[in-house]
């Protein structure tokens, strides 16, 4: 069993249709974020983030460049807050409105929650569950098999 400091690829539930592209900034690499779950048989569930360079022209010199694992909801949660209120800083820049008012920042943030995210989370959860179930599924499978050999 690996450890949750060093989980091994078949310990990841790999999400990526998850995957964020961020902007083109370097002359050879194109950079991913995305999360995946780590799940070790009889070990709490926990997230990765993972930073990819993946070259444009030469995959094999594509490689990650660092993963950030979170044990706690906590964790997760700020992040998803300061995604959302960065997101609303610059809907509001994109306005030319700096100051809104506290009002006009609170109906901002239940717009956003209310028409995109809600219905993009609520789908990804589900998608998420699927595929965690159908993990640990094959490797309950896959043990079945090892155990009769």
């Amino acid at each position: 069993m690996a450890s949750v400091e060093n989980p091994k690829p078949s310990d990841l539930v790999m999400l990526p249709y998850r995957e964020i592209q961020c902007d083109d900034t370097l002359r050879e690499f194109i950079q991913i974020l995305r999360f995946d779950l780590v799940d070790v048989p009889h070990e709490p569930l926990r997230a990765q983030l993972l930073l990819d360079r993946r070259h444009k022209l030469n995959k094999s010199q594509s490689k990650p460049v660092a993963y950030f694992r979170m044990s706690s909801t906590d964790q997760l949660i700020k992040l998803g807050n300061t995604a959302l209120a960065l997101a609303t800083v610059m809907a509001f820049s994109e306005q030319g409105r700096l100051e809104p008012t506290h009002d006009e920042v609170k109906s901002a943030v239940k717009s956003l929650l209310q028409l995109s995210t809600q219905i993009d989370v609520a789908n990804a959860i589900e998608v998420i569950l699927r595929d965690v179930k159908l993990r640990r599924m094959a490797l309950a499978k896959e043990t079945q098999v090892d155990v009769r050999v």
